[in-house]
């Protein structure tokens, strides 16, 4: 069963930026302190940092180094 590895474990700087847009998430969509920016609403904002945090931890897992 030839073949590398294909997934790898994110490294800290990128389980720090995933944690901070989390963090974004929350505040946005349960707490509604976020401004509404661009014409999107505190939620809206929130639900695209869950998002952007869930691709960003994705890309560390596929990626080596990253």
């Amino acid at each position: 069963m030839g073949g590398g590895r294909m997934n790898f474990a994110p490294r800290m700087p990128t389980i720090i930026v995933g944690l901070a847009l989390i963090l974004v998430g929350l505040l946005g969509t349960f707490a509604g302190l976020l401004p509404a920016i661009a014409g999107l609403s505190s939620e809206a904002l929130g639900a695209w940092a869950f998002v952007a945090a869930a691709i960003v931890l994705f890309v560390g897992m596929i990626f080596e180094g990253i």
